[in-house]
């Protein structure tokens, strides 16, 4: 019943580009979101003698949302403290010209979101997770997950025509 090393790495390579999808779109960051599913990786593989391998896609989006959580949440402690952005990684120059005008729309209207409205967001539109799925995962109910899509769809659009004018 435990995790194979083959289980492990096939999950890798099933989910490395949703998961980043899904992560670069709350951090805008590559190093981040790298070091975030190395991180959900690595957690997996230490625990691997009581992993159930059907389970291990769950397991795997429980793990990085869990640490996405916790890199935001430890980011917003950030703000809170007289601190260059320099030294906190935010603004930093070269990420930012990277990104092209509607991205910087896209990442200003997405900040704005409540957390739970940009998770379902993200798990949906970046990562491809279906409704049941991203319902399982978050664990919340279709028709609570239904409510949060419709609310963050709305307020996202609000955000985005805002932004243009």
């Amino acid at each position: 019943m435990a995790l194979s090393a083959e289980a492990l790495e096939a999950a890798y390579r099933r989910l490395e580009r949703p998961v980043y999808n899904y992560l670069f779109r709350w951090f805008w960051d590559a190093g981040v979101c790298e070091d975030l599913i190395h991180d959900a990786f690595e957690r997996l593989w230490k625990k691997r003698e009581r992993i159930d391998p059907d389970r291990i896609d769950a397991l795997v989006w429980t793990s990085v949302i869990n640490l996405a959580r916790n890199h935001h949440a430890r980011g917003k402690r950030w703000r809170w403290l007289p601190l260059p952005a320099s030294l906190t990684g935010r603004n930093n120059p070269e990420t930012e010209t990277e990104l092209d005008l509607r991205d910087r729309r896209l990442r200003r209207a997405l900040d704005q979101l409540p957390d739970p409205s940009r998770e379902v967001l993200l798990l949906e539109l970046y990562a491809g997770m279906s409704r049941v799925e991203i319902a399982h995962t978050l664990g919340v109910a279709e028709g609570t997950l239904a409510s949060r899509k419709h609310t963050a769809i709305a307020r996202l659009r609000g955000l985005l025509e805002e932004s243009e004018s």
